[in-house]
């Protein structure tokens, strides 16, 4: 649940945890007087997964290029020429090694 900050007229700032769901306090639940909802500068937030790093983006092309090696095998294979699969999947790997 999120961290909310507030602000009484009386007591000052203070926080609380509550749903993002329910309303905003209206009332300090200290003194009672009347608060005020603020806007927090420190939001935490977690990035998960790929896709949020610098570093995600060079991954990705290499993969990329990786697959557009493996295709030109493919290709030579469909197009009934062993040997130029042969010659091709050889030449695929050594890039890949030196990729890698």
């Amino acid at each position: 649940m999120p961290v909310y900050d507030y602000k009484c007229q009386h007591c000052g700032k203070f926080e609380i945890v509550q749903r993002i769901t329910a309303p905003p306090l209206e009332e300090c639940p200290t003194c009672g007087g009347k608060v005020e909802r603020l806007i927090s500068r420190n939001v935490g937030i977690v990035f998960k997964g790929p896709g949020f790093y610098t570093t995600d983006s060079r991954e990705k092309d290499r993969l990329r290029e990786l697959n557009r090696e493996r295709q030109k095998d493919n290709q030579a294979l469909l197009d009934g020429d062993v040997g130029g699969f042969v010659k091709q999947s050889e030449e695929t790997d050594k890039k890949i090694a030196e990729m890698g």
